[in-house]
């Protein structure tokens, strides 16, 4: 696996979790993370790279905030 499917399948796997662990839609993540749909259609619905894709780290960061609420919630779940 080279590079470029590497990277495809890490940004495919975060909009995934997003799409799982939240009522989001890929237009509610496409508008959180200042992407166009049809990017993130490109990533996740047909496994390719947008040319000039320029969101990546608005995505990342809207990951890690999606993983941060999830891990606090699971945290104050266990500790009530």
């Amino acid at each position: 696996m080279d590079h470029h499917s590497s990277r495809l399948n890490i940004y495919k796997g975060m909009i995934q979790y997003i799409l799982e662990s939240t009522h989001y839609t890929l237009k509610h993540i496409a508008q959180l993370s200042h992407t166009s749909l049809d990017n993130l259609r490109m990533i996740y619905c047909h496994a390719h790279w947008p040319i000039g894709f320029k969101s990546e780290v608005q995505l990342l960061k809207l990951y890690q905030i999606v993983l941060e609420i999830n891990l606090e919630h699971k945290s104050c779940a266990l500790a009530g």
